[in-house]
This record gives structure tokens, sequence and C-alpha cells, in this order.
């Protein structure tokens, strides 16, 4: 109250004169708040919600599967997906399936969907290239919903046989974890129906064309990681991100600047990479992989002594200017069947691979570090990943 009066003394003692040089100088300031508005708009990093962004929580089984869920049709249906960066396909085992390893999963009934629509077209599809591995089956179209978010009219593949069963196994042999199906989020294909990540951009599902992962760990933790769509989430980053043009469109390709390990450097005119959600491994040339695994002190079954993890060398990757570490915590993985043993995550590729991609970067790497995928400017960022 007393500071009241005092201004209000003030005023009543400020001549006419004093007033109109008052006046003048607001309405100045006005002419210049614009202005002001916008330098300090420039300065003030504007950080979008987090809690807008759209997600989907990953359950982590043995660092070796990362696994969602989303649901098909109305009545919604619920599968687990293992969500790929390498590959833009959907696809999940229909209902009487005669597929061995079908069996013991959630099977797609399109009879109990209201929006489903036939197309029974032939479909083939190259997983992954890496890994020889490929699924054939029949198109349908339906409504999927990924983190509560309904995507439209989405073409998908009925899976009739898998070419390479045990690939889908990966380690597991519990009914109770292992996954129905894959869905990628890779570059559309040329001619191929639309992806699940084009769709939810193309139908205004997400804030801008970015998806960004953390992958969790530790094994034990009951929170194995998240899938963001539209953004990032700086609760599970620490850092500026490292961004890195993509080289070739059709997949999360981009350029590996060099990768060091003690004395040795490799690739004096660097090459080319893919970062890759769903392989549990980091797979490279024959060669290389050799070297690596030779440095560490793997034995003919690429087993490590548990108690030299702190111990092993760091393997750094150079990319866009910038060094990425991993340790030994972050490249030896417990076994998923024998918790007492140790095993290299660094692999070669099979003996019939060619292709211009060296390295494929999976989920050790990304474990390490928080990663971006930007559709829309074409780039992959990387930040170091917290520990939440």
């Amino acid at each position: 109250m007393f500071r009241l009066l005092v201004v209000m003394t003030v005023l009543l003692m400020t001549t006419d004169a004093q007033l109109s040089i008052l006046h003048e100088s607001f309405l100045a300031m006005m002419d210049f708040l614009p202005f002001i508005l916008e330098k300090a708009d420039t300065k003030l990093q504007k950080v979008p919600s987090v809690q807008n962004f759209p997600s989907v929580r990953l359950t982590n089984i043995d660092n070796v599967i990362y696994y969602g869920t989303i649901s098909i049709g109305i009545p919604p249906q619920e599968f687990k997906v293992v969500f790929d960066s390498g590959s833009p396909y959907l696809w999940i085992f229909p209902k009487k399936s005669t597929n061995p390893v079908a069996l013991t999963r959630s099977q797609y009934d399109n009879t109990s969907s209201n929006p489903y629509i036939p197309n029974n077209t032939s479909f083939h599809v190259l997983l992954y290239r890496y890994l020889d591995y490929n699924v054939t089956g029949f198109l349908s179209t339906d409504t999927v919903n990924v983190a509560n978010l309904n995507v439209e009219r989405q073409t998908f593949l009925k899976a009739v046989n898998i070419s390479n069963e045990h690939m889908l196994e990966s380690y597991l042999n519990k009914s109770d974890r292992k996954y129905d199906g894959l869905l990628g989020l890779s570059y559309q294909q040329t001619f191929e129906p639309f992806s699940v990540i084009e769709n939810m951009i193309h139908q205004g599902l997400m804030s801008s064309g970015i998806f960004s992962f953390y992958l969790n760990r530790n094994a034990s933790a009951d929170f194995g990681g998240k899938l963001i769509f539209g953004g990032s989430d700086p609760a599970y980053y620490e850092g500026d991100f490292t961004y890195i043009p993509v080289t070739n469109r059709k997949y999360w390709q981009f350029t590996i600047d060099s990768i060091q390990i003690n004395d040795f450097t490799w690739f004096e005119e660097s090459c080319q990479a893919i970062v890759d959600t769903s392989i549990w491994k980091i797979i490279g040339p024959e060669k290389e992989v050799l070297l690596i695994n030779r440095l560490i002190k793997t034995n003919s079954y690429g087993n490590v002594d548990c108690n030299r993890i702190s111990e092993l060398p760091i393997i750094r990757f150079n990319l866009g200017g910038k060094t990425f570490d991993l340790t030994g915590k972050d490249y030896i993985i417990r076994h998923p069947y024998d918790k007492s043993t140790c095993v290299t995550v660094f692999w070669k590729h099979e003996s019939t691979y060619k292709d211009d991609v060296k390295w494929v970067l999976g989920m050790p790497f990304i474990g390490r570090y928080y990663t971006e995928f930007d559709m829309e400017k074409g780039r992959v960022g990387f930040a170091l990943a917290k520990n939440v």
C-alpha cells in the first residue's frame, strides 16, 4: 500500500511536459517492441512440450530384442512388434497360419475388423539385405494404431513364409517373450505400399517428420526404452546432437569418416554405414571385425571373460567430424542363455553379402547414443544417451 501511495504522489507531481515526454517514450518503445521480441526469440530456444510427443514404450529382452505394442483393426487386435529402421514394411502372421513359428504368436483375424480391405496381392520383401532374411505373403489394408494414433488405410503384409525362421527366434525360446511381427521405419521404397511412418506424416499425425529412439541397455530394468514420434525427448539424452546427412534415402545410410581402436585406423577415404534399430550386433567387413575381436581377445565362439570388460579398449567411430566412443560395457553383452557368459557384438557380414554398405550400427550403438531420424531433412542425429 505504501508503494502504491508513493507512485501516485510522483505521478501527481509530474508536470504536463514531463507526462508528454513519458507518453512519447512509451510510444517509441511500442514501435520497437516487435523488433525486441524478435531478437529475444532468436536467443531463446523453443523447447517443444515433450508430453505432446506420441510415443511407444519398449520392452528390452536381454539386450537382443526391443519390442512395443501396436494394434490393427477395429476393434483393435494387439501385436508385439519390433520397430525396424532397416525396413519400410509392416508384417504380421494371419489367422490360421500354417507356419510353425506363427503358432505361438498373435495372429491377425481380418474377419473381425470393419475397416479391413482385402487385397490378396502376393508380395515378397527382403527384410535384411545383410542377413539374407526375407518374407513372402499377401497384402491387406486396415487401420493401424501406433502410439495411440490411428493410421488409416495402412497396407501391410500377412506373412506366409519366412526364409530363415531361426532369425525370428533371435536367441529366444520362451513363448511369453516372443514378438508377433515387424514394423519398418525406413524410407519408402519405389512403387511399393506406403510405410507406416510415411502414412503417419502424410495424414498429419506427427508434428514433424522426426522419430527417435532411446534404448535402455540395462536388461534388468522394467523400462526398456521409448520410440518417440515428432521429435526427441531431452529426458533421455544430454548435450547437442551431431547430425550426419543421409547418403541414400532408400535406407538410413550415412558416411563413417573412420574407425579407431588402439593404434589402428580404418577407412582413410570414409565408408558407408546403416543404423539399424532391430539388430543386436554391430556388423562389419570380415577383416576388420576379426581384428577387433582379436584385440579384445575373444575366443573362437566370440566369448570374452566377463571380468575383463572394464579393461577392454575403446572403439571410436568418427562421424560428422566428432568422435563416438564405445567401451567394453557397450560392445559386450551377457548371453541370453547363460548370463555368466559374455559375448562380443561385433560380427562379420555373411559371405554372400555384396554392397557398398560396410557397417551396420545396431542396438549397442543406439543404446549408447540416442538416435534421431529426420525424414524431412534427410539426416541422422546422435547424442549421448542418459542412464535413466
